[in-house]
C-alpha cells in the first residue's frame, strides 16, 4: 500500500506542476473579473460604493476610500449584482485566500490549482473505494492529471475546480449510501447529513450542478429498493433545499431568477441579430448539433481535440466503418490468422484512403473501439449497479445542455463547464476501457496502446495551448493576454505618484463593458480594477474622466500629463 501512495503522490505532484505552468503570465479576463469583484465584496459599477464614486460635487476618491471595510451585506450585494449569486462559496473562499496570500493573478488562480489537484486525489479514493482496484484508481488519477478541462479551469479564477471537487465528494457519499449492506450496519445518520451538506455546498459553488442531483434522484428510482435509504436521502436533501431557499430569497441570490431570465432574453436577441454557429445562435437541430459535437468529442479523453483536427464526411464514415468492421471481424471470425490479417488490412486500407490527418482518423477508430470495450467491461460485471451509474453520470449530463438550449431559445449555455462535474465519471469509464483492452491479445492491445500514446501526445499539445493562452475552447482566448494591465498600472502609479498629483481613469462604455442589475451612467470598472492592486491605505487622489474612454492619465501638480496606459477599447479589457 505504501507503494500505491507513493505513486499517488507522484501523480499529484505532476498534476500540480501541469497546473502551475505560466499561472500568472496572462491577465484576468472575462468571468475571472467577476470572481475578483465578488471576492472583495464590490459590485461592478460600485452600487455599494456610492460614497466613493458618486459623491455630489466631489468626483475625487482615494484607495483608502475604495477599501473601506465591507460587511456580509456587501458580499451578498456584490454576488447578486455581478454573478447572480452563483459561485458564492468560491468567492468567499477567494476572499480569505487573497487575504492570506495576496490578490495577484497567480495567487488567485492558486485556489483553483489547489482544488484541481484535490479532484485528482479524491478521484483516486473514489475509484479505490467503490471498485476495489488501486491500480485502476492510479490509472484514472493519472488521466485526471492531464485532462485538459481540469488543467484549463485550474488556471482560471473561477469556481469550477472547486465545484468539480464537491460534486465528486457528494457522489462519493451517495455511492456509499446506496451500497448493498448485506451483513453490514446501515449507514449512520451522520453520513446522510454530510451528503446533504455536500449537496448544498456543491450548489453554492454553482447553480448549474443541480442536474447532478437530478441524476442522483434518478439513480435512486432505478436501483434502490430500500425504504430506509429513500427516507434518509429524502431528509438529507432537505438541507440543500432549505439552504437554497434561504440563499435565493433572503441572501445573495436575490436577483438570480431575474438575472437568468434577462440573460436568456439578451442572448436570444444577440443570437437572432448576429447568429454564430458553434458559439451563439437561435436554437435549432442544426445549431445544437454544431455546438454539441466538439463538446462530445472533448468529453472523452481518447477523442479529445479530434473535432478540430478532422474534416470530411467520407473520412468520418470510413473511420467509423473501420472501427465497427474490425470489432465484427474480431468477434465472428474464428481463425486467428485470418482475423489478424483482416483487421490489419482494414486499418491499412483506410489509412491509405483517408484524404488528410490519417493518424488522427486512425485514432478515432481506436477510440470508438475503446469506448465499446468500456461498455463490454461494464456488461461483464456481476454486480453492475455502480458501473451503470458511472456510465449514466458520465454521459446523461450532456443531454441537459440540449435542454438548456431549448429552454433559453439560444445555444449560449451549451458549454462543457456546465456539466464539467461529469468528467470524473468519464475518466473512470476510460479506465474501465483500458483495463479491458489490457486483457486482449498482444497483437490487439499493443497497437491500440501505441495509438493512445500518440493521442496523449496531442493532449500534451492542447495543454501547451492552455499554457500559452491560445486554447479558445478552454480559456476562451485565442490571442494571448498580456500580464494583467491593472497590476502593471497600479505598480506604475505607486512608483510615479507624488503629492499633488491626480490619477484620471477612463470611462469605457463599449458594448458589453459590464452587465449588472443596475448599470451605472458611467463606467467605474477600470478605476475599481486598478484600486484592487493599490495599497489599501494610500491617499492617491483619483477621479474618473467621463469624456475619455481608454487612457489612464497621471496629471502632475504642474499641469503636465503622462499617459500611464491606453486600453485601446476592448484590446486590453479582457
Amino acid at each position: 500500500m505504501l507503494k500505491q501512495y507513493f505513486l499517488l503522490f507522484v501523480i499529484l505532484a505532476g498534476s500540480a506542476v501541469l497546473r502551475l505552468v505560466n499561472l500568472g503570465d496572462h491577465g484576468i479576463g472575462g468571468d475571472e473579473k467577476n470572481s475578483t469583484f465578488v471576492s472583495q465584496f464590490v459590485p461592478m459599477g460600485g452600487a455599494n460604493q456610492r460614497d466613493v464614486f458618486y459623491k455630489q460635487n466631489d468626483p475625487y476618491f482615494t484607495p483608502r476610500d475604495f477599501w473601506k471595510p465591507k460587511t456580509t451585506k456587501d458580499f451578498y450585494e456584490a454576488g447578486a449584482r455581478v454573478d447572480n449569486g452563483s459561485s458564492a462559496l468560491h468567492a468567499l473562499a477567494l476572499h480569505y485566500w487573497a487575504n492570506a496570500f495576496g490578490l495577484t493573478d497567480a495567487n488567485s488562480r492558486g485556489l483553483s490549482v489547489l482544488f484541481g489537484v484535490l479532484v485528482v486525489a479524491l478521484l483516486y479514493f473514489f475509484v479505490a473505494r467503490h471498485f476495489k482496484d488501486t491500480n485502476l484508481a492510479l490509472g484514472v488519477a493519472a488521466l485526471a492529471a492531464v485532462e485538459p478541462m481540469y488543467v484549463g479551469w485550474s488556471e482560471t479564477v473561477r469556481t469550477y475546480t472547486m465545484t468539480f471537487f464537491f460534486c465528486l465528494l457528494a457522489t462519493h457519499l451517495f455511492f456509499i449510501l446506496i451500497e448493498d449492506y448485506k451483513g453490514k450496519k446501515t449507514p449512520s445518520n451522520w453520513l446522510y447529513f454530510w451528503y446533504g451538506v455536500s449537496a448544498f455546498v456543491s450548489l453554492m459553488c454553482h447553480y448549474s450542478v443541480f442536474t447532478l442531483f437530478v441524476l442522483h434522484g434518478l439513480a435512486v428510482l432505478l436501483f434502490v429498493r430500500k425504504p430506509q435509504v429513500w427516507l434518509g436521502l429524502g431528509l438529507a436533501m432537505c438541507l440543500p433545499a432549505l439552504g437554497m431557499y434561504w440563499w435565493l430569497w433572503h441572501a445573495g441570490g436575490q436577483y438570480a431568477m431575474k438575472f437568468m431570465a434577462d440573460s436568456a432574453r439578451i442572448y436570444s436577441e444577440m443570437a437572432a441579430k448576429n447568429p454564430q454557429l458553434g458559439y451563439l445562435a437561435p436554437t435549432s437541430v442544426r445549431s445544437v448539433a454544431v455546438q454539441m459535437w466538439p463538446i462530445i468529442t472533448n468529453h472523452f479523453l481518447p477523442t479529445n481535440g479530434l473535432f478540430d483536427a478532422l474534416s470530411g464526411k467520407k473520412n468520418l464514415i470510413l473511420a467509423v466503418f473501420c472501427a465497427f468492421a474490425s470489432m465484427g471481424v474480431y468477434r465472428w471470425v474464428a481463425n486467428e490468422r485470418v482475423k489478424q490479417a483482416l483487421i490489419f488490412g482494414l486499418f491499412g486500407l483506410s489509412t491509405v484512403l483517408y484524404q488528410q490527418a490519417q493518424y488522427r482518423f486512425v485514432g478515432l477508430s481506436v477510440a470508438i473501439i475503446l469506448f465499446c470495450l468500456g461498455l463490454q467491461f461494464i456488461s461483464e460485471q456481476k454486480t453492475k449497479r455502480s458501473y451503470l451509474l458511472i456510465l449514466m453520470f458520465a454521459f446523461l449530463p450532456l443531454l441537459f445542455l440540449v435542454v438548456f438550449a431549448y429552454q433559453d431559445h439560444n445555444t449560449f449555455r451549451i458549454q462543457q463547464k456546465y456539466v464539467g462535474y461529469s468528467m470524473a465519471f468519464v475518466l473512470v469509464l476510460v479506465g474501465f476501457a483500458i483495463q479491458k483492452m489490457w486483457t486482449m491479445p498482444n497483437w490487439v492491445r499493443l497497437p491500440m496502446a501505441a495509438v493512445l500514446v500518440v493521442q496523449l501526445g496531442y493532449v500534451g499539445l492542447t495543454l501547451q495551448t492552455i499554457w500559452n493562452d491560445t486554447a479558445a475552447r478552454y480559456t476562451f482566448f485565442a490571442t494571448p493576454r498580456i500580464p494583467n494591465p491593472y497590476v502593471t498600472l497600479a505598480r506604475n502609479i505607486t512608483q510615479k505618484y507624488t503629492l499633488g498629483d491626480t490619477i484620471l481613469y477612463p470611462s469605457y462604455q463599449g458594448d458589453d463593458s459590464e452587465y449588472t442589475v443596475a448599470a451605472a451612467t458611467f463606467s467605474t470598472v477600470d478605476a475599481q480594477l486598478t484600486n484592487f492592486y493599490l495599497p489599501k491605505d494610500a491617499l492617491y487622489i483619483q477621479r474618473i474622466d467621463r469624456t475619455e474612454p481608454n487612457k489612464v492619465v497621471l496629471k502632475k501638480a504642474s499641469g503636465q500629463q503622462e499617459v500611464l496606459f491606453d486600453f485601446k477599447g476592448k484590446t486590453y479589457r479582457y
